[in-house]
């Protein structure tokens, strides 16, 4: 076993997501056997210092920015995106004078995930992993609609992204210096090798803890009539929950399909005017946003998990849905296009809004008359979750690269 430092901007074992993440990366690999150092800022820090408790390999280093820096993360999204990048020079920092002390025998970068934002920890004089990261991945022009104003936004954000790419120190020679890349769709693996990376691998960020099987089980047969669908996500431009509500709108003569809607956030609007606006208030539940521990009430409840993002790297939620045996319905992009194959789900084509409403109405249509196939669905849904757990992963990567 080794002395791993471990860099995870974002961590926090009370939330989903990316400080999920972050945490899972330095708590699994300290239960594996490794010896591990995580830096990371202090915004999780209560609930890391708790969690950490029996778990003696794990040492956690909180770095924060001085001068009141820490207000840019709060400023504009570029400012979130400087943030980042003055956190990761003083992380580095940090880290030169701790291997001084311990003296690693690796470093591994986990969190933010995206490859233009890169990573200083290249310079540190041992083998350096980055990754699993997206970056790669992009909005497709052709549903700018569902972003509404925020579309100018998405495009701003193409652009800084490219700037990053070619301009960020923390980005150009780290690619070409890692000893491995981690991506977590083609996007990003494409990308990555543009960038020179001596070795790029694919490999989904997204995993679940052992534990998560506790409150999940192998589906039964369902004979209810109708299907429950399920959406779950913060209401972000590029989550597509307005591409949903289009398909809701052809399936309204369906009154046995169902949509409860688990999130909130700026698009809240848009949506709540759009149920109004196509009469869903029968078929559409919105109950707004729950804490993460009660999301698997949701999970339990439902027939299938439907996911519109039009951009995401390889999101929790899908393998989170497919614990309890729900086919995920999704779009052929980025990172859910490799985790939901057809023994699993189903992928609509992304070429033009109208072309993908109507394959997704088709499916759910499909699905809600044959029972038999939503159970094979739900299945084998459960069986690849049950191979997505962190110990699993942690294992993988600590046999492959570390």
């Amino acid at each position: 076993m080794q002395k791993v430092l471990l860099s995870a901007y974002s961590c926090n074992p009370s939330k989903g997501s990316e400080p999920g993440n972050g945490f899972n990366w330095a708590d699994q690999l300290a239960k594996y056997g490794h010896q591990v150092y995580c830096i990371t800022t202090s915004k999780g820090k209560e609930p890391i210092e708790k969690a950490i408790q029996n778990n003696p390999n794990l040492e956690v280093a909180y770095v924060d920015l001085p001068f009141g820096l820490d207000k840019m993360y709060h400023w504009t999204q570029l400012g979130m995106y400087l943030h980042y990048l003055t956190w990761q020079w003083y992380a580095y920092r940090h880290a030169k004078q701790a291997h001084k002390k311990i003296g690693f025998d690796l470093v591994h970068h986990v969190t933010w995930g995206s490859l233009q934002q890169g990573s200083f920890m290249y310079k540190l004089p041992i083998p350096f992993l980055f990754g699993p990261a997206g970056g790669g991945q992009k909005a497709p022009k052709a549903f700018r609609s569902y972003f509404q104003e925020h579309w100018a936004t998405e495009v701003k954000r193409e652009k800084i992204s490219n700037i990053l790419q070619k301009m960020n120190p923390a980005c150009k020679a780290m690619a070409r210096k890692a000893k491995v890349v981690l991506a977590t769709n083609l996007d990003t693996l494409s990308m990555a090798k543009e960038m020179g990376a001596k070795e790029a691998v694919h490999i989904l960020d997204a995993a679940l803890p052992s534990s998560f099987f506790e409150n999940a089980r192998m589906p039964d047969v369902n004979n209810e009539v109708g299907l429950k669908l399920l959406w779950i996500g913060r209401f972000l431009p590029r989550k597509g929950i307005l591409l949903v509500l289009d398909v809701m709108k052809e399936l309204k003569i369906y009154s046995n399909i169902t949509l409860t809607v688990v999130g909130d956030g700026e698009m809240r609007d848009a949506f709540l005017n759009k149920v109004k606006e196509y009469e869903l208030e029968n078929q559409v539940n919105w109950v707004g946003k729950v804490p993460f521990a009660q999301v698997s009430t949701y999970y339990a409840n439902h027939d299938a998990f439907f996911f519109t993002s039009l951009r995401d790297s390889s999101p929790a939620q899908l393998i989170e849905a497919m614990a309890f045996g729900l086919p995920v319905i999704t779009l052929d992009l980025h990172g859910q296009s490799l985790m939901v194959k057809p023994d699993r789900g189903y992928k609509a084509s992304v070429e033009s809004p109208d072309k993908t409403i109507q394959e997704l109405t088709n499916f759910i249509v499909y699905l809600n008359q044959n029972r038999a196939e939503l159970y094979r669905l739900s299945c084998n849904s459960y069986k690849y979750a049950k191979e997505q757990t962190w110990p699993n992963k942690i294992k993988l990567v600590s046999e492959n690269f570390y």
